[in-house]
């Protein structure tokens, strides 16, 4: 008997013929409907839609009727299908499978071997693959124990991460004092020991974006 089940063939529909079942469960947002119609625009309608041909189901879509829409909104009139002969039963179930079983992405990856600016243009979020580092960031953040001027000290981190900036001259301090807003106060030790100042990495980073 033969296999129809892997026989893959693709015919071309009327999106008007095609029809969107009453169950349909998925939705996606509008940032979602962009990024697809930014694919079609790009790619062209590269995965077909899935339609059942039974009788009792008759051009009922299966998969796709996101992109369909999308379809129609573009004006595309015609869209490539693989038709399925299915009951209600197995196409509603087929329907659930094909919204549902989808693997997840491999975030290490991702940020290995795609740009990260170039995945924000694709329509990954931030929350997904994270922020883009500014130029600042990526050069403060690459500053080491093995590169820095004076290796951070063990017993000055406490608990917490500690980043310290040493000036040697007075000028250089003035110029700090003046990007980060810093505020004259009272030494704890003496007034020769040198002005001491801790803030959050939050107020840096609202201080230093504000001054460039």
């Amino acid at each position: 008997m033969e296999d129809t089940k892997n026989k893959f063939e693709i015919t071309y529909r009327n999106v008007d013929e095609l029809v969107e079942p009453d169950y349909n469960p998925r939705k996606i947002t509008a940032k979602q409907k962009e990024d697809i119609r930014k694919s079609i625009e790009r790619f062209g309608f590269v995965q077909p839609i899935v339609v059942n041909v039974n009788p009792d189901r008759k051009d009922i879509v299966i998969g796709g009727n996101q992109r369909l829409k999308i379809a129609k909104g573009m004006g595309i009139e015609t869209v490539p299908c693989y038709e399925v002969n299915l009951n209600e039963t197995d196409e509603k179930e087929l329907n659930l499978r094909l919204n549902k079983n989808q693997a997840e992405f491999d975030i290490d990856m991702l940020r290995t071997y795609f740009d990260k600016q170039f995945l924000f243009d694709v329509g990954f979020s931030e929350k997904e693959i994270g922020r883009i580092e500014s130029e600042f960031e990526k050069k403060f953040n690459a500053v080491t124990n093995d590169n820095c001027e004076m290796p951070i000290v063990a017993q000055f981190n406490e608990r917490y991460d500690t980043v310290m900036i040493f000036c040697n001259n007075e000028l250089d301090f003035n110029w700090m004092r003046n990007v980060l807003n810093l505020k004259p106060n009272q030494d704890y030790k003496n007034s020769k020991v040198g002005e001491a100042h801790v803030m959050t990495v939050q107020e840096f980073q609202q201080i230093w974006e504000e001054a460039m």
